[in-house]
């Protein structure tokens, strides 16, 4: 979620208060004098100054919303980090998970990886009381988002963020609602469509209920032949869903 901006200003209030009471005694009572009101002349610079508009240009440019068309891949790692400690604890298949995206993403995620766990730990420190936790968490994605700076050797797209942070909800089997609430978030910012993330959801919870049947299939005694051949079945389908995921990411 960027930092709202606080302003700081002295109320002159109270100090003009007590000036305000003492004069309005001695003035109640006394007739005001019959006086004209001076004729002022704006100069026509003046006027044309304090009637000019925006340029139209610059009123659309406030209007539009901000796109995030990229996300440089140091602070993607950050977000997947914040969405792995989503749910309180990080487990070993997600840390695998992790390291397995960080390196597709970063050839020198080895040597980047402390520091960014370093800051993504930093900012977690934040909470002050243990309802802020996933406050400070959003807190977080939100500054990685806005913060990030494409760069043309060095980025991910929107979509491709949202499907490797699905990957990484699903690893431990286990997609908590608070993860899921902070995918939202992501999607919302990253003005994704709502009918592609559902699309990416449902594919992710296939691949994953495929993936397990296969590995049922493989620990039964069932004839060679028989296995082999649902093997090659449930693999088909799973080929036909992931290409139809990458179609969508690509979009």
């Amino acid at each position: 979620m960027a930092k709202k901006e606080t302003e700081k200003g002295k109320s002159i209030f109270t100090a003009l208060h007590g000036a305000v009471d003492s004069v309005r005694t001695s003035v109640q009572n006394v007739k005001p004098p019959d006086v004209k009101a001076p004729e002022i002349k704006v100069p026509n610079q003046v006027r044309e100054l304090l009637r000019k508009k925006p340029r139209k240009d610059e009123q659309d440019r406030a209007a539009e919303p901000l796109t995030i068309r990229a996300i440089s891949t140091r602070n993607a790692i950050k977000i997947i980090y914040y969405l792995m400690a989503a749910d309180g604890e990080i487990f070993h298949s997600e840390e695998d998970k992790f390291d397995a995206i960080g390196t597709e993403l970063d050839p020198d995620f080895a040597e980047n990886k402390e520091q960014i766990v370093k800051e993504c730990k930093a900012q977690m420190e934040n909470v002050i009381d243990p309802e802020d936790y996933y406050d400070v968490l959003q807190d977080g994605v939100e500054l990685a988002l806005f913060s990030s700076v494409r760069t043309e050797d060095s980025f991910i797209t929107p979509k491709l963020l949202v499907w490797d942070l699905l990957t990484i909800a699903y690893s431990d089997e286990s997609y908590d609602e608070s993860e899921r609430r902070l995918l939202k978030y992501i999607v919302r910012k990253l003005g994704i469509d709502k009918a592609a993330f559902l699309e990416m959801e449902s594919s992710i919870l296939t691949l994953m209920d495929l993936e397990r049947e296969l590995n049922w299939i493989k620990t039964t005694d069932r004839p060679y032949l028989t296995i082999e051949s649902m093997v090659n079945e449930l693999a088909d389908r799973k080929n036909v869903i992931f290409e139809s995921a990458k179609d969508l990411i690509a979009l």
